[in-house]
């Protein structure tokens, strides 16, 4: 494992759109590279300001809701026949992922010490809330086909109550969005 690490390229040597797509871990290893190769000056993003912030981070997440629900249902109708097929549920593809690492970074940017208390906290919250809701889909997508698995096996089978998901990750997100405008 030692041997693989020390094989692995530095975030100085990944290509500018690598980077991009990576997160924010990579972005802040390449501010880091960038400081100290040359001399402490890194040209940094303008600091936004705390009543931006709070509307990026709704959009992202009612962006994320609004994929959620759609594919959430088609697969609930689909899973009486075959609740197996739900593993190919799927909600943050490579558009997406782009979209969520170009808001972390932002937000990263935005939590710097050059940068008001007020900014700090709401970028750090931001972080917080996005990384919490892309967290609960990811592992959401992993573990549908066996909560659908038991909700089959249960005393109450109906997976789409009343025309809702009996889990209905779309609307918990959508709630978060709001609760961010």
């Amino acid at each position: 494992m030692i041997e693989t690490a020390r094989g692995l390229p530095i975030a100085a040597a990944l290509d500018p759109v690598d980077l991009e797509a990576r997160g924010v871990a990579s972005f802040a290893e390449a501010l880091a590279c960038a400081a100290a190769t040359s001399e402490g000056h890194v040209a940094l993003p303008p600091r936004a300001k705390p009543d931006e912030l709070r509307p990026a981070v709704a959009s992202l997440l009612a962006r994320v809701a609004a994929r959620v629900e759609p594919a959430l249902i088609a697969v609930l109708e689909g899973a009486r026949a075959a609740w197996d097929q739900a593993d190919a549920f799927s909600v943050i593809d490579d558009e997406l992922e782009v979209e969520i690492a170009a808001a972390r970074r932002r937000l990263t940017t935005s939590a710097g010490a050059e940068a008001t208390a007020a900014t700090r906290a709401i970028a750090l919250e931001g972080l917080l809330a996005v990384d919490a809701s892309v967290a609960l889909v990811r592992l959401f997508e992993r573990r549908l086909a066996a909560l659908l698995r038991l909700r089959l096996r249960s005393a109450t089978r109906d997976l789409l109550p009343q025309g809702r998901p009996f889990l209905d990750l779309g609307r918990a997100l959508r709630e978060v969005a709001e609760a961010w405008r």
